[in-house]
């Protein structure tokens, strides 16, 4: 592979691969010049001609430890040698990872797992339109929750243009079970919920939007829709594929006081490893036991399990949480100081373990049409610039960069000298 400067591979990617990579926003870093990943430790990266990146996407968020994870890797060693898959009854891994969920979720009293976080989403919908006997889900603009048909509405296209769907090949009649409401909108809120409230079978939430860069859901806002749904007999979905662990360990309820009916989590929970879960009361759990299918061979996966086990673990040793909030700050100081001190009009945004950054506004939006009045040009010259100069951050304006357990002073030291020049040519595009 390192000796594979003639481009041979990545013609194969092209040839294989649409566009050389499995998903639209992989296929973004090819954008500035291809990317073949053929390592990862800690919070390095490398390519296949042997070119060292500091990472500061981490896999969407995925890796929260560091990549290959010294503990998370032995244990699914360790796993891998024992069971790697078995397709009857349940595995010890299984249900010691469980158990470590319920207890960072002790308002819950079930957990199923998935794959990935859009299968969870999915499960979490089918079961409140199975306990409320309602089709309509709300979902908020600029919040993503997968790519499956029910969810993939107005992930980049404000509310106030109508309700849109973002993928060709997604039958037109889902549109009658889902609406969409623009964020942090309680006045919106309020009047759909009045008129067609009784139809909700559930709303959909990510508590921190991470699909238009780093955007909390107010409490008012969050609290308000609580009070919704117990009015209307809806049920309330927090998706926090995302957030827990990376901006909360007990979950957003802990934050915002508001306990929801189903919570879906995944991503950092196995530090890369592929599986998510959903987690809820006997009272809607129970489901699935009449009526509601649930079923996927490779669901509660012994080495997803093994890793997701040794994750909690060391999280909880190491103040996982804490440390990552720690480190974003720290980012998001960096940003906010050379932003100032090259008189460049930018907002950047920080919640827990998460950071964006938006060129030309003076302050961090609060919802997708105000962090689409952000300046995209000036971001992709940013992260392209970040690139050339070793450091590997989303090209994507609406995403975010994530920190990691494993970035050290001296690799913050790093971003903060590229940083400086990156800015500085961003500006030219303001």
């Amino acid at each position: 592979m390192s000796g594979d400067h003639g481009g041979g591979l990545w013609r194969d990617a092209l040839a294989l691969f649409i566009g050389g990579a499995q998903g639209g926003l992989r296929r973004e870093f090819h954008s500035i010049e291809p990317l073949i990943v053929s390592w990862a430790k800690g919070s390095r990266i490398r390519d296949y001609r042997g070119r060292e990146y500091i990472d500061f996407h981490m896999a969407f968020g995925a890796v929260a430890l560091g990549h290959n994870d010294d503990d998370v890797a032995a244990r699914v060693s360790e796993q891998l040698n024992r069971l790697v898959l078995h397709g009857a009854g349940v595995s010890d891994a299984e249900i010691e990872f469980a158990k470590m969920l319920i207890r960072k979720f002790p308002m819950y009293d079930k957990v199923l797992f998935t794959n990935s976080g859009s299968e969870a989403v999915m499960m979490a919908m089918r079961l409140a339109r199975a306990y409320t006997g309602r089709d309509v889900v709300v979902k908020f603009d600029g919040n993503y929750h997968g790519w499956h048909d029910y969810s993939i509405y107005n992930i980049k296209n404000p509310a106030s243009k109508g309700k849109t769907v973002e993928s060709k090949g997604v039958p037109s009649a889902t549109a009658s079970t889902v609406e969409v409401l623009p964020y942090n909108d309680v006045d919106a809120l309020e009047d759909y919920a009045e008129r067609f409230g009784d139809r909700v079978a559930a709303y959909i939430l990510e508590p921190v939007a991470h699909s238009m860069g780093v955007i909390p859901a107010e409490k008012g806002f969050v609290e308000r829709l609580r009070k919704l749904c117990d009015t209307h007999g809806s049920l309330l979905i927090f998706d926090e594929i995302i957030t827990f662990i990376r901006a909360s360990d007990r979950g957003m309820q802990d934050y915002f006081g508001v306990r929801a009916d189903l919570t879906t989590v995944g991503k950092a929970i196995a530090n890369g490893m592929p599986v998510a879960a959903v987690l809820g009361g006997d009272n809607v759990m129970e489901l699935l036991a009449r009526g509601v299918v649930s079923s996927g061979t490779y669901s509660g996966h012994p080495l997803s399990m093994a890793a997701g086990v040794a994750t909690l673990e060391k999280a909880e040793d190491v103040g996982l949480t804490r440390a990552l909030r720690s480190r974003a700050e720290a980012l998001a100081g960096i940003l906010r100081d050379i932003s100032e001190d090259l008189g460049v009009e930018a907002a950047v945004s920080q919640f827990g373990g998460s950071v964006s950054i938006y060129f030309g506004i003076d302050r961090r939006p609060k919802n997708l049409e105000e962090a689409l009045r952000a300046n995209g040009d000036a971001y992709r010259v940013f992260a392209r610039e970040m690139r050339r100069r070793g450091i590997l951050v989303t090209p994507n304006p609406l995403k975010r960069m994530h920190l990691a357990y494993s970035h050290s002073e001296e690799e913050l030291e790093a971003f903060h000298r590229a940083a400086e020049e990156a800015v500085r040519v961003a500006k030219e595009y303001l």
